[in-house]
């Protein structure tokens, strides 16, 4: 099925065979990244230097803040959340 067009991501998580429950974590993870992503940038801080406080390197924080929720781990969220001193929880979504 080459370039097929999807109404919206439950369509698209259908496609790939995501369970309910797939799809409402990749929702949270999206939702945290984006929370730690401003964050990150109300604290003036480069991917570099936040990098750097996770002993990591800095393509890892582009990849998160890309949106690369498949590529990124929810132990590598929480270290990010408390490195940054945010917390965080996970809620149903309607």
């Amino acid at each position: 099925m080459k370039n097929k067009k999807f109404k919206n991501a439950e369509e698209f998580g259908s496609f790939l065979g995501l369970s309910e429950v797939d799809m409402e974590l990749v929702k949270q993870k999206k939702k945290l990244i984006a929370k730690l992503t401003k964050a990150r940038n109300d604290q003036g801080l480069t991917q570099g230097e936040l990098a750097k406080m996770l002993d990591t390197k800095q393509p890892a924080i582009a990849r998160m803040e890309s949106g690369l929720v498949g590529e990124v781990s929810l132990d590598f969220l929480a270290k990010v959340a408390w490195i940054l001193d945010i917390s965080f929880t996970f809620k149903k979504t309607a």
